[in-house]
């Protein structure tokens, strides 16, 4: 599986439970919530009051992936371009991945998941937009190999709910390509991964950091 264009709208990690600047003029969302400035975060919102403190387990809904809207599958693979079958490969595998390193990470740093709401539950809520996939790799014999500088690029949203009301506490929005090498790589689909990972663990830490720090608050 490869990105092109790798654009993430990550979590507003640790920063979110320090002390975020609100914008002066900050106009509220239709759901309340009003921007504030986190670093290295393209753009990051909160309900005023919010804390994540008193959360110490974790309802992850299944992540969505899409496709950036110019990323045209026909551009790839070939005469035919990407079957349906390989499209939809890729946006199940990332999917797959995003879970299983979230829920790794968050496992590790001793967090519980759960599968339904309830007190003390915060529901993680992410979603992989405007994917760019740069040489998508479905491992085919006969196909060609193709060099990129980057894997590429998408968008991951976040969003963290009280479980049990559905309000949203806190949402951010972030966007990241993968790691420029300044050489030519071969995107196979291991490359492609190990890229993918490698922003998503990131982001896994950060949420992290930010329960962490919310723990120790109380």
């Amino acid at each position: 599986m490869t990105l092109r264009s790798l654009r993430f709208i990550a979590i507003a990690g640790a920063l979110f439970v320090s002390s975020p600047a609100f914008s002066a003029d900050a106009a509220p969302t239709d759901d309340g919530l009003v921007p504030i400035k986190v670093k290295n975060i393209d753009k990051a919102y909160k309900l005023p009051g919010a804390s994540l403190s008193g959360y110490n387990k974790l309802l992850f809904k299944p992540v969505s992936v899409a496709f950036s809207k110019s990323w045209d599958p026909r551009d790839y693979g070939g005469t035919f371009g990407l079957s349906t079958k390989d499209v939809e490969k890729i946006r199940t595998g990332l999917a797959t991945l995003a879970d299983e390193t979230f829920r790794k990470v968050l496992t590790e740093g001793g967090y519980t998941f759960v599968t339904e709401p309830g007190e003390g539950v915060l529901e993680l809520d992410a979603q992989i937009v405007d994917l760019y996939v740069n040489a998508p790799d479905t491992m085919e014999a006969g196909r060609s190999r193709t060099y990129v500088m980057s894997a590429g690029e998408m968008k991951l949203a976040m969003a963290l709910r009280d479980a049990v009301t559905g309000k949203t506490l806190f949402r951010a929005n972030d966007r990241k390509r993968g790691q420029e090498t300044g050489r030519l790589e071969w995107a196979n689909s291991v490359w492609n991964r190990a890229e993918a990972q490698r922003a998503l663990a990131g982001w896994a830490k950060q949420l992290k950091e930010a329960l962490d720090a919310a723990r120790e608050k109380q």
